[in-house]
């Protein structure tokens, strides 16, 4: 990803191009890594558990930051909504896990323990870190494309009257590069969440909890898209555009890890 906006910024700027490329990403990096985990926790309604009626989730909350060898545990919030939805958000020793009424109400305290786990397992790999920079060198490959394209209205006049060749190839590239970065995100956030799985069972010894939980969240959201939109079809979705892998692969390399016994 950073290849690409680079060889755009060199396409439109050389350069020059370039730097304004990472001076606009340094600005970006400051202003998002500080604002989006309030709004998001904002955004969803979450407030903070309270320990003395959530003392089970606390302590397993801890043992798994011990586990993980974290210096500091991350924040319990709970979200008002029947979804079956959990998070995580904020940056280094500062970061909070929020989970749904709905995961709590669906899912047994060991299904809940493993998909603590994997959130956990994101901020041991400072997964929101290297989510966070992937969004903003996507977001800064789509404005430098509109720039180009902007740029290129401007000169029309002089590819109609002074006879200049059109960069064709240039073009292409400038149209292509925002959908190539947007896919290599996805695909990079894949990958994280089959790490996150990985790193869960380490944690946890006990694959067969996420497996569960797994099934069952996949169970409710399948119901719940039947419900809403398409009742008598199931519809997985393009592999390439999901943010998450598929359900029924998360399992397969889970399961897989359990029978060569490589989470030990």
């Amino acid at each position: 990803m950073l290849l690409l906006i680079g060889i755009v910024g060199w396409l439109i700027a050389g350069a020059v191009g370039v730097a304004w490329s990472l001076l606009m990403g340094l600005l970006l990096a400051t202003t998002t890594l500080r604002l989006t985990p309030h709004l998001m926790l904002y955004i969803y309604g979450a407030r903070l558990f309270q320990n003395q009626s959530n003392n089970q989730l606390t302590e397993i909350i801890r043992w798994l930051t011990l586990k993980s060898q974290l210096q500091q545990h991350p924040q319990l919030y709970y979200i008002p909504s029947s979804a079956m939805l959990a998070f995580t958000v904020g940056m280094k020793n500062d970061t909070s896990i929020a989970i749904s009424d709905g995961l709590l109400r669906r899912l047994s305290m060991r299904e809940l323990t493993a998909v603590l786990a994997h959130e956990i397992s994101h901020i041991k790999s400072r997964d929101l870190w290297v989510m966070t920079i992937a969004d903003i060198i996507s977001r800064l490959t789509g404005l430098m494309a509109l720039t180009a394209y902007m740029m290129f209205i401007l000169y029309i006049p002089l590819f109609i009257f002074q006879d200049i060749e059109i960069p064709y190839l240039l073009i292409a590239l400038l149209m292509l590069s925002p959908t190539l970065s947007t896919l290599m995100q996805l695909a990079l956030s894949r990958t994280r969440e089959f790490n996150a799985d990985m790193q869960a069972i380490k944690l946890t010894e006990d694959p067969a909890g996420l497996i569960s939980a797994l099934l069952k969240i996949d169970q409710y959201e399948q119901s719940l898209l039947k419900q809403l939109f398409l009742p008598n079809i199931r519809t997985p979705g393009l592999s390439l555009l999901r943010t998450h892998p598929l359900t029924e692969e998360r399992i397969q390399r889970l399961k897989l890890m359990t029978d060569n016994h490589h989470y030990f």
